[in-house]
């Protein structure tokens, strides 16, 4: 049982973004090489500029009623070039982690968000048989530097880049072999406990973790085949991952957003909704019990459960109150049942490019004019008064901490 620090907020309201997503100005890396080749909806541009408007953007997330803000380092920034480190890069992000502490924000910094510099894309990426070394030395780099940093993600979606870019081929690479997909996954996996165990030889105290994709499973038919069915699929997506990293991790990262409906019709990659269900931009089904049921799973792994990812692509403000509220709601149920649940990162702070659906789903709390301009939405206030309504924590064994 890992125990939660009281040198960290009880419990953290967050938002959470990504570098290539908010930053702008990269300086090259495989996303932006994807973008130039027409395979996304748009490419992303230096408008939303987080890179030099973090400090109002961390004064918003604070107005939205946020204690905490999970950012992700660029990569491409801090080694653009094999051995060669950025200084200024590394003392940029410094920076920005010093006016996220100083809005009262705790950072929760992720080291991969999906992005590979040019030079370890070209070598092969995760299947690059330099890729372990390298990525170590990223890390190494980075904790040193940030030492005040108290929680660590080492890698987003372990499970999500091998389906999208090795099994769909609609992410850079562009492959499409489960085959290939499944030893990324390997890779991922194996590069994340060591470096676990790299950043708490450097740093004991710090809470190292993943933020795993996970989804939950309902039988589109209800019979014993597709329930069973369904079962191995969370088996297979959910559990198999933290199944095989949980002496590695202090937090159980959960990024969730939807269900999936499970049919032989696409047995590997189910249906992501119903007909006739409302929809979210990204065409999701919308279903606060599932994060529910997710979240009171992962309380077998005896670790505290972070929402690293949790969030909506609309235009209706009064939806994404609603999503929010559902959602919350769904863990502060969880919680009630024993599961030590200690934090809840919206998804994202502000409208931001989503990969390859380009700049038209609107999941952010706040807007971007074409100009730079920030305006808080109406939604954002269902964070603000979830947050001061506070959350009852329990200590993961079914008492109140």
């Amino acid at each position: 049982m890992s125990e939660w620090p009281s040198t960290l907020p009880p419990f953290l309201w967050g938002v959470a973004s990504s570098s290539h997503q908010v930053e702008g100005r990269q300086p090259g890396n495989d996303w932006l090489s994807w973008e130039e080749a027409g395979r996304t909806r748009g490419r992303s541009d230096d408008h939303i500029d987080h890179w030099t408007r973090y400090r109002e953007d961390v004064a918003l997330y604070r107005e939205m009623g946020a204690n905490a803000s999970r950012i992700s380092l660029e990569w491409s920034r801090l080694e653009p070039e094999p051995g060669r480190w950025d200084d200024d890069a590394f003392d940029h992000y410094a920076d920005m982690l010093d006016a996220t502490r100083a809005q009262g924000l705790e950072p929760l910094v992720t080291i991969s968000h999906f992005t590979l510099p040019l030079f370890v894309a070209e070598a092969g990426g995760w299947l690059w048989e330099g890729m372990e070394e390298a990525f170590l030395r990223l890390t190494e780099k980075v904790v040193q530097r940030f030492s005040q940093v108290r929680l660590w993600c080492t890698i987003n979606e372990p499970t999500v880049l091998p389906l999208m870019g090795y099994e769909e081929g609609v992410w850079p690479p562009g492959q499409r072999s489960l085959r290939v997909g499944l030893r990324v996954l390997s890779r991922e996996i194996a590069i994340h406990e060591r470096a676990y165990r790299l950043i708490k030889s450097i740093e004991p105290a710090a809470l190292v973790g993943l933020a795993h994709h996970v989804v939950r499973f309902r039988p589109l038919v209800n019979t014993p085949a597709h329930r069973a069915l369904a079962a191995f699929l969370h088996r297979t997506f959910n559990a198999w991952t933290i199944d095989h990293t949980k002496e590695v991790q202090d937090f159980i990262g959960l990024n969730y957003y939807s269900c999936r409906w499970a049919t032989f019709r696409r047995p590997v990659n189910p249906f992501p909704n119903r007909r006739g269900v409302p929809l979210t931009q990204m065409g999701w089904e919308i279903d606060p019990e599932g994060l529910f049921d997710l979240a009171a799973w992962a309380a077998r792994y005896g670790r505290p459960i972070l929402i690293t990812e949790n969030g909506i692509a609309t235009d209706d403000e009064d939806e994404r109150a609603r999503y929010i509220k559902s959602h919350v709601g769904a863990l502060r149920r969880a919680a009630a049942g024993g599961a030590d649940v200690r934090g809840y990162f919206y998804w994202s702070g502000l409208d931001n490019f989503e990969w390859a659906e380009g700049y038209r789903p609107h999941f952010g709390l706040a807007a971007v004019a074409p100009d730079g301009t920030r305006t808080i939405k109406a939604g954002a206030a269902a964070l603000r008064e979830e947050a001061a309504a506070g959350f009852a924590l329990t200590d993961g064994r079914g008492g109140v901490s």
